[in-house]
């Protein structure tokens, strides 16, 4: 369970980092379009990492 409580606490603080750097730097609308859609290519293979490690542990 801590494990599971880390990893969400770190999601949270990377999100909130990112919003604020994405906030204070000037970018255009296609480059931060390009940007949103790579971070969230890059959300969903954490996500899916940390699925398969909580299953593989759960084995």
């Amino acid at each position: 369970m801590k494990k599971s409580t880390g990893f969400l606490i770190g999601m949270g603080a990377g999100l909130a980092a990112g919003a604020a750097a994405g906030m204070m730097a000037p970018h255009s609308k296609q480059a931060m379009k390009t940007q949103v859609g790579q971070g969230i290519h890059k959300l969903g293979v954490a996500v899916d990492q940390a699925v398969d490690n909580i299953a593989s542990e759960m084995r």
